[in-house]
């Protein structure tokens, strides 16, 4: 040997041995691990590698020489270590440099050198360097928890599962050997150095079937009590890389006795037997809206809530008040309308929430709804008010003005008229409301083949008017009703201007007899005409206009009118008419005198119509009429019975003159009692 190195080219007859480092990880057998894969808390310094012993040049200073680099590259030196003569031969240990320790499978060996002159390369040996945490160093998911928790773990979870299993999300690039070391905590905000509760280790098999599992033992959770918990986590891989803390999973721990003997749901209902808009608007008992109430339960507690489904459509959760039952929900117009205006019947139940939890639902309830209209509906439905309906419009029948009466119409009906609703129903009824009138004065009802906008005419009576003739604002309004809700139109103001005079005397006729008769001796005669006489009055002013009407009776006392013996007299009034009055002659005979042949009479009235628009009626009077002379025969134009001879020889008759007066007498007093 010593000759072979004298000549430069000394060597061993074997390789030599691979080195060993005690960082590389073991298995259970004490076996290290494939690809010699170094423990994480190892790689903060230098690494230590032992160099077996080897056949030491004695008198020289042995020189290993360690070769490190990827898997596959040339031997390269990252460090000397010299061993002097008279060192003892033996295994000796050398440090790889921490610097070189990067991520990667690499390759460690060395060389002897003595002189300068260094040996072949030793076997080389496999080192595997992990710096990368699990999931790429990314912070872990939160871990799940068993759906049907939904939030809350409750007493009789715990007694049914004795233990709490929560799911960890998949992470990228997990490894057999990786481990989940897992935290139970009451505060979001978890210190460094908490104790752990647990950890897992995952194999190939858990790997393949995605199974990460953790598991929390019922004693831990009862142990911290109640209230919201928290859980989280750290993924460590076999090295030792460990990954950021998790995200915080929630969770509620509710020990508290569950509810028990829910009853059902109740819903109050009016007289009417149903809910509808007059319901929605005042409530059953004219507390306001449609409400829900739920009565008293077993264990209520102020950290529940109760979640009531309205026909498919949950209202807004409610906290419960133990002292407060029962609870009481509002339903809002949009639930109530959400499957349709009806009619239909709805279904309520409701359920009781523990933090996500919620109890099974009672029995439920039902009940029937209907908010139909007659008409187009508005946005601000379920209210009394529909603006989109169309107004009335009204109209005096003689002065024929939009929404104003005058003295004209004094007497007389009115007429509203309106558009007919959309999608008119043969059935719906439209009711026309006056003034302070309680009741409709008018109605309509929808008639097959009546369609949308078509014009409705409602006849106003006058004794619905009389009540009120001076108001420049009378509100008129219709309601739409279609036998179960109802809508309004908006008001119509109504310009009533109706001022009546009073006082007015009745016409006079200043031919009659003193006993109130016209007869065939009456000067003018009959068939001349009546004269009919309108005396002045104060009230009166020039342009004022007066119609008086005549009306022929069968009866002397003014009743039992003749149709066809009527007629009505205008004249406009000048100055000295007004102050002094005038005469109107009442023709044609034939039709307005010769009707009332034997104890008729007949009637005069006027209407005073001011040029500033008041108005006002006389009293009525009549005058008694008979063409018959105590001959029997009928007076007329072409028989005028009551010249000189026939008045003489009238009056020479025994008692002919005061037989007259008699007669007249007793046709004055039989007239008084409607003889």
């Amino acid at each position: 040997m010593n000759n072979l190195f004298a000549k430069g080219r000394w060597h061993l007859d074997a390789d030599f041995a691979l080195p060993r480092v005690p960082a590389i990880i073991k298995d259970d057998q004490g076996n290290e691990v494939e690809g010699g894969l170094l423990q994480r808390d190892a790689l903060d310094d230098d690494v230590e590698v032992i160099i077996p012993a080897w056949e030491f040049i004695a008198g020289r200073t042995n020189t290993v020489v360690l070769g490190w680099r990827l898997a596959g590259a040339p031997f390269k030196e990252v460090a000397r270590f010299d061993f002097p003569h008279p060192d003892t031969p033996g295994d000796k240990t050398v440090l790889l440099p921490a610097p070189t320790l990067v991520s990667g499978v690499h390759e460690l060996s060395y060389k002897i050198s003595v002189a300068g002159n260094a040996s072949a390369e030793s076997l080389k040996k496999t080192i595997t360097v992990d710096l990368t945490p699990p999931d790429a160093g990314q912070r872990p998911g939160q871990a799940s928890f068993p759906d049907e928790l939904q939030g809350v773990i409750t007493d009789e979870y715990l007694i049914r599962e004795t233990k709490l299993e929560c799911s960890l999300p998949a992470y990228f690039g997990p490894a057999v050997k990786d481990v989940a070391t897992y935290y139970w905590t009451d505060t979001n905000l978890p210190p460094d150095g908490e104790p752990a509760i647990g950890e897992v280790e995952f194999s190939q098999e858990d790997i393949n079937n995605s199974h990460r599992l953790i598991t929390i033992d019922e004693s831990v959770i009862r142990q911290s009590g109640q209230g919201v918990r928290y859980v989280y986590y750290y993924l460590r891989d076999l090295a030792g890389n460990t990954s950021p803390r998790s995200e915080l999973s929630v969770i509620t721990v509710d020990l508290t006795p569950p509810p028990e003997n829910l009853k059902p749901a109740r819903i109050p209902i009016s007289a009417r037997g149903l809910i509808d808009r007059e319901h929605a608007r005042e409530g059953a008992n004219g507390e306001g809206g449609v409400t829900v109430e739920i009565d008293t339960y077993d264990n209520a507690d102020s950290s529940h809530f109760v979640v009531i489904d309205w026909n498919g459509t949950d209202l807004a959760e409610a906290s419960v008040d133990p002292d407060g039952f029962p609870l009481r929900a509002f339903v809002p117009w949009t639930t109530l309308t959400a499957k349709g205006l009806g009619p239909l019947t709805v279904q309520v139940d409701y359920r009781i929430r523990r933090g996500a939890l919620p109890t099974p639902s009672p029995r439920p309830v039902t009940a029937p709804v209907d908010f139909t209209i007659a008409g187009q509906d508005h946005l601000n439905a379920p209210a009394l008010l529909n603006v989109t309906l169309d107004k009335l419009e009204v109209r005096g029948k003689a002065s024929n003005l939009a929404n104003t009466l005058t003295a004209a119409d004094y007497g007389l009906d009115a007429v509203a008229t309106v558009a007919l609703y959309q999608a008119p129903k043969a059935g719906e009824r439209m009711e026309v409301f006056w003034g302070s009138s309680v009741a409709p004065v008018a109605e309509y009802t929808v008639q097959p083949g009546d369609v949308s906008a078509q014009p409705v005419p409602f006849v106003i009576p006058w004794k619905a008017i009389e009540p009120e003739l001076l108001n420049p604002d009378l509100p008129v309004f219709y309601r739409t009703d279609n036998g179960v809700n109802q809508q309004l139109a908006r008001v119509t103001n109504v310009n009533v201007n109706i001022v009546i005079i009073e006082g007015l005397s009745a016409p006079s006729f200043p031919d009659a007899d003193p006993y109130g008769y016209l007869n065939c001796c009456a000067v003018p005669r009959l068939w001349e005409g009546v004269t009919v006489r309108v005396a002045g009055d104060p009230q009166f002013s020039a342009d004022d206009r007066i119609e008086l009407t005549w009306q022929g009776c069968k009866s002397l006392n003014g009743s039992h009118p003749i149709e066809g013996a009527a007629a009505t007299f205008s004249r406009t009034l000048t100055a000295a008419e007004a102050l002094n009055g005038f005469d109107l002659i009442v023709l044609p005979f034939d039709t307005l005198i010769a009707p009332m042949e034997d104890d008729g009479s007949a009637t005069a009235q006027y209407i005073l119509h001011k040029a500033n628009g008041a108005s006002g009626r006389s009293e009525v009077d009549f005058v008694k009429i008979t063409r018959t002379m105590p001959s029997g025969d009928l007076c007329g134009p072409g028989n005028d019975l009551c010249t000189d001879t026939a008045v003489k020889e009238l009056e020479a008759e025994p008692g002919g003159s005061v037989f007259q007066k008699v007669l007249q007498m007793i046709r004055r007093i039989a007239g008084r009692f409607g003889g």
